[in-house]
């Protein structure tokens, strides 16, 4: 028995979608499909579609709503993969159709974890002078690898060394306040350990200041 093919009767530019057309098949069935697809995939009027081929056309189309829902995260912001997964997942997506976009947009340099760590990472150790314990916590929202996670911490804390930032947040303060009552001391140790930082890191610049 033969495979039915179903001949394609009009090809038409969507008025009220940018670079989506409509395809009309003789037998009633119409379907869109995007510009970018159609370029690659071309369907003219007269041409004959069997089941293989509409369902090949269906899911280059599904893959490119993926690409652009991806591409649509990443336009805003620098984001992680895990991020723009489970993003992706909530949007409906089928985990194929997300690993294969994954796979693309990182080839292409679209997607890079390292990059966006260190990016990151940076933002929240200069805006707010985060220590490790602190920023390695944000940073497990983005990434479940922990060799991911020390590497980026000791890069960046080579970049800003732990005990400069920790002396950046005392000089906020004032030292004669700090030496001569315990309670600010204790406040301060306090504020430095919500921060991140570990007291092995916070007893030196404590002695060196004299608190």
């Amino acid at each position: 028995m033969g495979t039915t093919k179903i001949r394609v009767i009009s090809v038409s530019h969507q008025r009220k979608r940018k670079n989506r057309y409509s395809i009309r098949l003789s037998n009633g069935e119409v379907f869109g499909i995007s510009g970018d697809v159609l370029l690659s995939n071309p369907v003219r009027v007269g041409d004959l579609l069997d089941h293989h081929s509409m369902e090949k056309l269906i899911e280059l189309e599904c893959l490119n709503e993926v690409r652009e829902s991806a591409l649509s995260l990443i336009s805003y912001r620098m984001r992680s993969k895990k991020e723009i997964v489970l993003r992706l997942h909530r949007k409906g997506f089928t985990t194929i159709q997300i690993e294969s976009t994954i796979a693309e947009l990182e080839k292409k340099g679209l997607i890079d974890d390292e990059k966006f760590g260190l990016f990151f990472a940076r933002d929240n150790v200069k805006r707010s002078l985060l220590g490790p314990v602190a920023l390695k916590h944000r940073l497990k929202s983005h990434f479940s690898s922990f060799e991911i996670i020390e590497k980026i911490c000791n890069n960046i804390y080579q970049e800003f060394p732990i005990e400069s930032l920790i002396r950046d947040i005392i000089n906020k303060h004032s030292l004669n306040d700090l030496k001569n009552h315990s309670k600010n001391k204790k406040r301060l140790i306090s504020k430095l350990k919500r921060k991140g930082y570990c007291w092995n890191d916070i007893e030196p610049v404590l002695k060196y200041y004299n608190i």
